[in-house]
């Protein structure tokens, strides 16, 4: 938590100098810019957020390309979310951005919205008229995008399509507390039960007020719980959307990123929502067990949205 709020804020102080060297957009050295295509620049854009789009493009152009908005999952690496941003950039003519928000900017509220202000801030900048569409990832970039969404709105309404990748199920310690674990160990998640001073802090963290507050109004701006008019006011709610997810996830059931797809299909239509399911991929891993047919989903569903 410390180390988000300290990188947020020393990001916020920077990008208000003109002439400090954090302001200035950075191009990623080749080296770390593994799974991004060699027509592909890759610029800084916040802390723990990147900036892509083609070489060469026409300048004039690049305000009127669609805008893919990419957030990672719970403890994910720039590097392995731009693997997704890429697939917009090369396969469905779009600019995108790559979101990896640190953990602690998922659960904890103060540091998510820390967080969520920076990377708002140079959103601004991106985002300006164009239209979007939004890929969130497991129940991370589903929660972080609703912290966006609920103090950011202007931000989300040009939205026209919402790919939800192993994403949302119902938030329970175990989730949280094996997730922590693949985290820590640096492996996919399993159904194997985690260690129970893991699942001591997510029952805790679950019951704190505030978190389940915040948790609360992130399912109220997705329109995945009635309440309020948060979800009336936001385009993420309505548009259309592709679920894409796997039968042998052990983290997030299929069975409630299902139930979450009829609920938008009873507000959208049926023809606004998109099911992908595949049979054997890990929990946010079918982009790298079926990455020719993922990236081909994704071609399709921005065509249908953009008409390109």
């Amino acid at each position: 938590m410390l180390r988000t709020l300290y990188a947020s804020r020393a990001w916020s102080r920077a990008s208000t100098r003109k002439n400090h060297p954090r302001f200035r957009s950075r191009v990623v050295r080749a080296g770390d810019a593994a799974v991004v295509g060699e027509s592909t620049n890759v610029a800084a854009l916040a802390p723990f957020a990147q900036h892509l789009h083609r070489k060469g493009a026409d300048e004039r152009a690049t305000t009127r390309r669609p805008l893919a908005i990419c957030i990672g999952w719970f403890g994910a690496e720039v590097k392995y979310v731009r693997k997704y941003a890429e697939m917009y950039v090369s396969e469905g003519g779009c600019d995108a951005v790559v979101i990896a928000p640190p953990s602690a900017a998922t659960l904890v509220p103060t540091a998510a919205d820390a967080y969520a202000s920076v990377v708002a801030r140079a959103l601004e900048n991106v985002v300006q008229d164009r239209d979007v569409v939004l890929h969130v990832a497991s129940n991370g970039g589903f929660i972080f995008c609703g912290t966006l969404m609920i103090a950011h709105q202007k931000l989300f309404s040009r939205v026209k399509g919402v790919v939800f990748d192993c994403a949302p199920g119902d938030l329970r310690p175990d989730i949280i507390a094996r997730a922590l674990t693949a985290v820590v160990k640096g492996t996919s998640a399993t159904n194997a039960p985690a260690p129970a001073i893991f699942e001591t802090f997510a029952t805790w963290l679950l019951n704190t007020a505030y978190i389940k507050d915040r948790l609360r109004a992130v399912d109220e701006a997705w329109g995945k719980i009635e309440g309020g008019t948060r979800a009336d006011a936001l385009s993420p709610a309505l548009c259309k959307a592709m679920f894409v997810y796997s039968e042998a996830d052990v983290l997030i059931s299929p069975r409630e990123i299902e139930a979450f797809a009829r609920t938008r299909r009873l507000k959208t239509g049926e023809e606004n929502v998109v099911l992908k399911k595949f049979n054997s991929a890990a929990h946010c891993e079918i982009g790298r067990d079926h990455y020719a047919e993922y990236k081909s989903h994704v071609r399709e569903f921005v065509a249908s949205l953009f008409k390109t």
